[in-house]
This record gives structure tokens, sequence and C-alpha cells, in this order.
């Protein structure tokens, strides 16, 4: 991997220098010191002290925007597997970004525990993601720009489809996603 490439483990990897107890316990804009993880941020061409949660944020928005992050986010060799589960990745993580971007937090949270628990989402991706919904971030630019993008990186095929079975309940989540997705396109 050349210097300042975007690698999904490494951006993970400075999670851990963010204070997360499921809430983030700074501010979105607050920079903390990158004591263990300064080779991961010059491999990441970003050569700084410090880090905020909002700086991850970004990275990730800018690796989703370059790759399928589907295949990233879930362990290794399970996609055929998670297709034959009777509950999918694409929807698991799909809901979280939609009930998210709603502010249905509680949707939220389960959709992300379910997530966790059945797909083996690692620790975290699941801190970034629960700091997200626990503090809650949901109506912040950066993070609405992330959860969108995450869930058209994961958007199963028919989703649709869910219009028909769930209603309007459904439909305005997912008219909620459709505008965050116009923002950016």
């Amino acid at each position: 991997m050349s210097k300042g490439s975007l690698d999904i483990s490494d951006i993970l990897q400075l999670v851990e220098s963010i204070p997360i107890n499921n809430k983030l316990e700074t501010r979105i804009d607050a920079k903390v010191p990158l004591t263990n993880n300064k080779v991961v941020a010059e491999r990441l061409g970003i050569n700084k002290e410090t880090i905020s949660f909002r700086d991850i944020v970004n990275l990730l928005i800018t690796f989703i925007k370059q790759t399928s992050l589907i295949e990233e986010l879930t362990l290794a060799g399970t996609l055929d597997n998670l297709h034959k589960l009777p509950y999918s990745a694409q929807y698991l993580l799909f809901d979280f970004c939609l009930a998210a971007l709603e502010g249905d937090y509680l949707d939220a949270k389960l959709f992300l525990g379910h997530a966790f628990q059945i797909l083996g989402l690692s620790n975290q991706i699941n801190l970034l993601l629960s700091a997200i919904v626990y503090t809650p971030l949901s109506d912040d630019k950066d993070v609405r720009q992330l959860l969108a993008l995450l869930a058209l990186a994961v958007q199963p095929a028919n989703a649709e489809a869910y219009i028909a079975l769930y209603g309007k309940e459904f439909q305005k989540r997912y008219q909620i996603y459709l505008n965050e997705i116009m923002k950016f396109k």
C-alpha cells in the first residue's frame, strides 16, 4: 500500500484513539492525541499528532467513495454465508443507516446490535456507529453523508419492496435517505 492510500483497517484503528464508551465522550471536532496510532496516521498520509471523530468520519467517507464497503465491514469470506442467513448483511446495515438518518435511535441501536452480533462487525466499526447513535450525531452534515454513503454501499437490490411491506413508516425513512443521496450526487 502506498503512503496516503486509504485502508479500512487503518482508518478503523484510529477509532481506538477517540474516547468512546458507546457514546462519544468528547465533541465531534475535539482533537485527541494519536499516541499509539501515529504510524497508522502516517500510513494514511495524515501526519498529525491529533485527530478528531470528524476526521475519521471524513476518512471513511473518502474510503466508501473508493470501494465496495460491504466486503470490508463483514468478516472475511462471509458474503456467501450472509446470503444464506434469513436476514442479510445489507438489510441490517441498511436499516441501521435509515433509522439513524431519521433520528430513530432506538431502532438504530437495535439494528446495530444485531449487525454486531450476527455479522461479526469489528469492534472499531461498532464503536464508531455506536457513537453516532448514542451521542447522537446524526444531525451533523458529515455524519449524515457517512450514513447515506454506507446505506448506498449496502442497499439491498429490493429495498423499494420494503415500501409495500412496511408502508408509510418505511417510505418516510427511505425518502430521507434518498434526499441525503441527492445532496452529494
